[in-house]
């Protein structure tokens, strides 16, 4: 009998692909480094297998912020989980790479501004574009 699985990083949960195969070959690729989900597959970019009980449950995401914002607008990085790089680039190309996320992001220039934030993984992070204009 063939059955699907998903194929995933125990360490982190980390869907790193799917595997058709009889249950007693994917019984015998279960290593410490490699686990394999039997059941529904899941999308590799939404979900990730949760254990404490194993599960396919979907990646927390982050909400990108309105894409027009007033001269002075803040976003408060704190917010965002731990070890997140947030990259903000103005119309010129001029970047900033911030990893220190205890002080908030100003934009006090109007302009659109390309902002991503790159999450650690489960989460799952956005590229956006601010327009931010005089009040």
């Amino acid at each position: 009998m063939t059955v699907s699985a998903n194929i995933y990083n125990p360490a982190t949960g980390q869907i790193t692909g799917h595997v058709e195969a009889s249950a007693s070959t994917i019984a015998a690729n279960v290593t410490p480094e490699r686990g394999l989900f039997v059941g529904a597959l899941a999308d590799t970019a939404t979900h990730y297998i949760a254990s404490d009980p194993l599960r396919i449950e979907a990646r927390p995401t982050i909400t990108p912020p309105a894409t027009t914002q007033d001269t002075g607008w803040v976003y408060d990085l704190s917010l965002l989980p731990v070890g997140s790089a947030v990259t903000v680039r103005n119309e010129v190309g001029d970047e900033l790479v911030i990893m220190n996320l205890s002080e908030p992001l100003t934009l006090v220039d109007a302009g659109v501004y390309a902002l991503a934030v790159a999450p650690p993984f489960p989460w799952v992070g956005f590229d956006a574009e601010v327009e931010v204009s005089d009040a």
